[in-house]
């Protein structure tokens, strides 16, 4: 079965995950990390490095991640997004960029993400729950 290959960043600042609201959705259970699709000719890496300065404004440096930690599967095996850690020191601040896709950025608790996010995206946050006191 052919399928479409996101990538994004899980980015953790504050013991708080940086999630996008897609333009036009419903306000629960859509959200998701800042994702996006590899581009012909892209690495998986380079496309969550891109998506998630698009989408929020944030330039994440390669050295700031911890590396792929995963990949999820859509329901119907459509899609998968490959994700990379990132467990921000400095500040930031978030910016939107593509108004057409997303319309609202932010960091939010463990316990907000999980009343927001996609339900292809709860198993992210049960792995990084545990980490996310890491910092």
């Amino acid at each position: 079965m052919k399928y479409t290959l996101s990538a994004g960043m899980v980015v953790i600042k504050d013991r708080r995950i940086l999630l996008v609201h897609p333009t036009n959705a419903s306000w629960w259970n859509t959200y998701s990390i800042p994702k996006g699709r590899v581009e012909k000719g892209e690495s998986p890496f380079d496309a969550a490095l891109r998506e998630c300065e698009e989408e929020t404004g944030i330039k994440i440096v390669k050295n700031e991640t911890l590396g792929c930690c995963g990949e999820l599967e859509s329901a119907n095996g459509k899609r998968r997004v490959l994700y990379y850690l990132v467990y921000l020191k400095r500040d930031v601040k978030v910016k939107l960029n593509c108004p057409e896709e997303v319309n609202w950025a932010g960091f939010v608790s463990w316990e907000q993400a999980q009343k927001r996010i996609l339900p292809m995206f709860k198993p992210l946050l049960e792995y990084i729950n545990p980490r996310i006191y890491d910092e």
